[in-house]
C-alpha cells in the first residue's frame, strides 16, 4: 500500500515537471486564491474565538429584549433590564447564577498628579464567578463584594500606578467618589464581547443614588438600553425552560396596551460574536452576516480557482488520451487512475499551498493596518490550528478540484482511444469545460460591475454636497471644559471667524432621537435631535430658510426650536412659513415653539435617510466646539490651538480635527470594503484569464494539424486566427448575457437600503462588460495570432 501511494505521488511530480506550462498556470492561480482564502480563514477564526475561555461557556447565557413597539429597522437589543437580574435569581431555580453589568461608568479617575478617562461597568458580585478573566494582585476574597470597591485592567492600572501594586489604593472621581482598587485583570491573549476598562461593584450604586442622583435605573422594568444580564444555567436545567421563563416574565410585566412593550429571549455566549446586529451592543466585532460574507468570498475565489484546474485537466487529458488508454489495456483498474489524478491534484495544491504561505506573510500586515481590521480589533493571528486549517483547506481544494478530471478521464474506453478518429471525437466532448469558463467569466463580469459601482458610490458619499460647509470647520471635543470658557480663549484667535457648540458631530453615523407631537393627545414622533448654539448656523453655513435664528443671548428663550423641511412635510403644515410659530411639544411634557425652518442638510451618514430634525439650545449638553476658520496655515493655527488649549485644560491633551476629516475617516470603512472587493475582483480576473489562457493554449495544441492544412491551401493568418478565436468569442458573449442581469439585481439590492446613492444603468453593466471582454480577447490573441502566425511546414513536417 506504501509502495502504491509513493508511486502515485512520484509519478505525480514527474507530470507536474513535464507539463511545466499547465502546472505553472495553476499553481499561480491556486497560490494566490488559497493566500486570500487563508486571510480569510484568519479573519472568520479571530472572530469565532471569542469568549471560548470561560470554563462553563455552554450554561451561560445574555438575556436580549425585543421592542415590540419600534418602528426602526433594529428592533432587538444586546441590553436589558436591570431588575430581570433579581427576578431570575430570586424566583428559577434552574438559575444557578446571575450577573447584571449596568453600562453607566464613565469619568476622570484621580491618582496624585494623574488623571485618565476610565470606563466600563458596574458589575455584580458574581461576576468572577460566572466568568473566567483572570485576576492578579488579589488577596483571594471577591474584589467586588464590598461598596466603592474598583477593578481595573492591567493597562489601566500601569496609566495610573506604574510598576507598583495598585491594590489596596484610592482613585479618585469627581462623579463617584472615592474608589478602593480590589483587584487587577492582566492582559489577555483571549477575547472576548464584555469590553471594559474598570469594573466597579454595584453594590455602590445606592449611595451614588442617594448622593448625586444618577441611579434609580436598578427598579424601572421600562428602562432597557444600558444593562447587560448573564444567566448561567444548573447543569440538568434546559435553555426551553430559560426562553419559556423570558416569555412569561414579557408578558406579566409589560401589558399588551402600554407605552412599552419588551419581550426577552436569550442567547448562548458563544453564539453572541459572530452574531446578528443588535442596537446597545458592547464592544466592536463584526456582524455574523459580514462574517458570512468573507467565508463567501472566500468559496467563490476557490471555486474559481477550481473551475480553472478543473478545465485545464481535462484539456489536458485530451493530450493524454493515450496514456490513459495504455495503462487501462495494460489492466489499471478506474480506482487506480482516480487516484493517479486526484494525487496530481493534490500534490499541485500543496506545492501553491507552499507558494500561497509566502504570499500571506505579506498581506496580513498590509490588511492588517486597514481601518475596519483596527476598528474591529481583528488580529489575524496565525497558530497551529491555522496552520492546520491551511493544510486541510488545500488538501480539500486540491481533491475537489481533481476530482471531476479524475471521473471524466477514468472513463474513457480504451479502444476508443486507439481508432484514428479518437481525438476527434474526444474533442466533442468539451462542453463541461466551457460551461466552467463561462461560470468563470459571469463571476468575474459580476465582481468588475460590483466594484464599479462600489468605487462611484463611495465617491459620491465623499463628494456629495452634505449642506454645511464641512472644509473650513475645526471641532474640538470639549472633555468635560466649560464651553463658555474655551468660546472666551478660541475667539481671541485671528484665524477663528466665529465659534458654536453642538452635541455631537453632523454628517456621519451620530443620531440623537427626541420624541417630538404638535398636540398633547398625539403619539410622539422620533425625531433626531441636536443641542446647538445660537451661533451654529452661521457657523456651519446652514441656512434659515424660513422664520429666525435662535435669539443671541440664551436666557432670552430657552424654549424655541429650529425644524428642518422634512419636519414640515411630515406633520403636514401648509408651508414653510406656516411652520413657524407653531407650538409642539417635545419629551412628552416641554412646550416648545417654532422660530425657524432650515432646509434638509445631511446631519447623518448618506445611506441612512433624512429624518424630521428638531434643533434646540441646551448648554448642559454641549460636547464639541465648532470653530469656522479662515487661514492659510493650518500647521500653525493648530499650534496655536494646542498652546491655547493647554492654558484651559492642562491635564488633557486637544482632542480636535476638521469636519472633512471626520466624514472621510468615517467612510474609510466602506474604503476598506472596496479595497477588498476590488483585490477579489483584480484576483477573479486573474484567474479567469489564466483558465482562458490554458484552455485556448491546449485547443490550439490540438488544431496544430488543422491550422497547418487551412494554411496550405492559402487561408491568411486573420482569418485562422478568427476561427480559432469564435469560439471563445461566443463564450464570453453569453458570460456576458448571463452576468449582466445577475449583476443588476445583486447590486440594485444592496443599493436600495441605502437612502442616498448612485444611480445605476447601463453605462455601468456596460463598462463592466467591455472590461472583462477586453483581457479576455487580449488573452485569447495572444495565442492565436501565434498560431495562426506559424508556419505550416514546421507542423506538417512528420506527416
Amino acid at each position: 500500500m506504501t509502495t502504491m501511494i509513493k508511486s502515485y505521488f512520484l509519478t505525480a511530480f514527474r507530470n507536474i515537471l513535464r507539463y511545466r506550462k499547465f502546472s505553472i498556470i495553476n499553481i499561480f492561480g491556486l497560490s494566490i486564491s488559497l493566500a486570500v482564502c487563508m486571510l480569510i480563514i484568519l479573519v472568520v477564526q479571530d472572530q469565532l474565538s471569542y469568549d471560548n475561555f470561560h470554563k462553563n461557556r455552554d450554561r451561560i447565557y445574555r438575556i436580549q429584549s425585543k421592542d415590540n413597539l419600534s418602528k426602526i429597522a433594529i428592533s432587538k437589543f444586546a441590553t436589558t433590564t436591570w431588575p430581570l437580574a433579581k427576578e431570575l435569581k430570586d424566583n428559577y431555580p434552574f438559575v444557578e447564577d446571575v450577573v447584571a453589568l449596568y453600562n453607566n461608568f464613565n469619568g476622570e479617575g484621580i491618582c496624585d498628579e494623574k488623571r485618565f478617562q476610565v470606563s466600563g461597568f458596574f458589575a455584580t458580585s458574581s461576576f468572577f464567578n460566572l466568568f473566567n478573566f483572570k485576576l492578579k494582585n488579589n488577596p483571594g476574597s471577591n474584589p467586588l463584594d464590598e461598596p466603592n470597591s474598583i477593578v481595573l485592567t492591567e493597562e489601566v492600572a500601569n496609566k495610573f500606578f506604574g510598576d507598583n501594586d495598585p491594590v489596596g489604593k484610592v482613585l479618585i472621581f469627581e462623579i463617584y467618589g472615592n474608589l478602593k482598587v480590589t483587584g487587577v485583570i492582566p492582559k489577555m491573549e483571549q477575547k472576548s464581547h464584555i469590553q471594559f476598562e474598570a469594573l466597579v461593584s454595584a453594590s455602590s450604586l445606592p449611595v451614588l443614588e442617594k448622593e448625586k442622583k444618577i441611579g434609580g435605573i436598578t427598579d424601572n422594568w421600562e428602562e432597557f438600553g444600558s444593562s447587560f444580564v448573564y444567566v448561567l444555567l444548573n447543569e440538568n436545567a434546559r435553555p426551553s425552560d430559560l426562553d419559556t421563563v423570558l416569555v412569561k416574565i414579557g408578558k406579566l410585566k409589560y401589558p399588551e396596551n402600554g407605552k412599552v412593550n419588551i419581550s426577552f429571549y436569550s442567547t448562548l455566549i458563544s453564539k453572541i460574536v459572530p452574531g446578528p446586529l443588535l442596537a446597545n451592543e458592547n464592544g466592536v466585532f463584526l456582524p455574523k452576516a459580514f462574517v458570512i460574507f468573507f467565508a463567501g468570498l472566500a468559496i467563490v475565489i476557490m471555486l474559481s480557482a477550481a473551475f480553472n484546474y478543473t478545465s485545464l485537466s481535462i484539456a489536458r487529458s485530451l493530450m493524454r488520451a493515450k496514456e490513459y488508454g495504455i495503462r487501462k489495456s495494460f489492466g489499471a483498474s478506474r480506482g487506480q487512475l482516480v487516484s493517479q489524478i486526484l494525487s496530481e491534484a493534490v500534490v499541485l495544491a500543496l506545492i501553491s499551498l507552499f507558494f500561497a504561505f509566502i504570499i500571506l506573510q505579506l498581506l496580513v500586515p498590509a490588511f492588517s493596518g486597514m481601518k475596519f481590521m483596527t476598528a474591529m480589533k481583528i488580529d489575524p493571528h496565525q497558530n497551529l490550528t491555522s496552520y492546520l486549517a491551511y493544510f486541510i483547506f488545500a488538501l480539500t481544494t486540491g481533491l475537489l478540484a481533481g476530482l471531476i478530471p479524475a471521473i471524466y478521464v477514468s472513463s474513457i474506453n480504451p479502444v476508443k482511444v486507439f481508432k484514428a478518429s479518437s481525438n476527434i471525437g474526444l474533442l466533442k466532448r468539451v462542453t463541461f469545460r466551457k460551461i466552467l469558463l463561462v461560470a468563470q467569466y459571469t463571476i468575474s463580469i459580476i465582481f468588475i460591475i460590483s466594484i464599479i459601482l462600489l468605487f462611484r458610490q463611495m465617491s459620491f458619499m465623499l463628494n456629495s454636497e452634505l449642506g454645511f460647509e464641512r472644509d473650513v470647520v475645526y471641532d474640538i471635543r470639549l472633555n468635560g471644559q466649560q464651553f463658555s470658557k474655551v468660546k472666551d480663549q478660541f475667539s481671541q484667535l485671528p484665524e477663528v471667524t466665529s465659534i458654536s457648540a453642538e452635541s455631537h458631530f453632523p454628517g456621519v453615523g451620530n443620531e440623537w432621537g427626541i420624541g417630538i407631537k404638535v398636540r398633547p393627545e398625539d403619539e410622539s414622533f422620533d425625531a433626531a435631535y441636536f443641542s446647538v448654539d445660537p451661533y451654529y448656523f452661521s457657523t456651519m453655513g446652514i441656512k434659515i430658510i424660513a422664520g429666525e435664528d435662535f435669539p443671541k443671548d440664551p436666557a432670552a428663550d430657552n424654549n424655541s426650536i429650529v425644524i428642518n423641511r422634512k419636519a414640515v412635510e411630515h406633520f403636514k403644515f401648509k408651508s414653510l412659513q406656516d411652520a413657524v410659530g407653531q407650538n409642539m411639544i417635545i419629551d412628552d411634557t416641554l412646550a416648545v415653539r417654532v422660530i425657524g425652518v432650515v432646509d434638509n442638510y445631511k446631519y447623518v451618514a448618506l445611506f441612512l435617510p433624512i429624518k424630521p430634525l428638531v434643533l434646540r439650545v441646551n448648554p448642559k449638553q454641549f460636547r464639541i466646539a465648532v470653530l469656522r476658520l479662515n487661514t492659510q496655515d493650518r500647521e500653525a493655527t493648530l499650534a496655536k490651538f494646542k498652546d491655547v488649549w493647554g492654558s484651559i485644560d492642562p491635564y488633557h491633551d486637544l482632542e480636535g480635527s476638521f469636519l472633512e476629516h471626520q466624514i472621510k475617516d468615517y467612510y474609510g470603512l466602506f474604503g476598506d470594503v472596496l479595497y477588498t472587493v476590488g483585490f477579489a475582483t483584480i484576483l477573479a480576473v486573474i484567474v479567469a484569464c489564466l483558465g482562458l489562457f490554458g484552455m485556448a493554449t491546449y485547443s490550439i495544441q490540438t488544431r496544430l494539424k488543422e491550422i497547418g492544412v487551412r494554411k496550405v491551401f492559402g487561408s491568411q493568418s486573420q482569418s485562422v486566427a478568427l476561427l480559432i478565436g469564435r469560439t471563445f468569442i461566443i463564450m464570453l458573449i453569453i458570460a456576458a448575457v448571463i452576468a449582466a442581469p445577475l449583476a443588476y439585481l445583486i447590486n440594485s439590492t444592496w443599493l436600495k437600503f441605502l437612502a442616498f446613492h448612485v444611480t445605476f444603468g447601463a453605462g455601468t453593466l456596460l463598462a463592466g462588460i467591455v472590461i472583462v471582454f477586453i483581457t479576455g480577447i487580449l488573452t485569447v490573441l495572444s495565442q492565436t495570432l501565434k498560431a495562426a502566425n506559424s508556419n505550416p511546414v514546421d507542423i506538417l513536417k512528420y506527416e
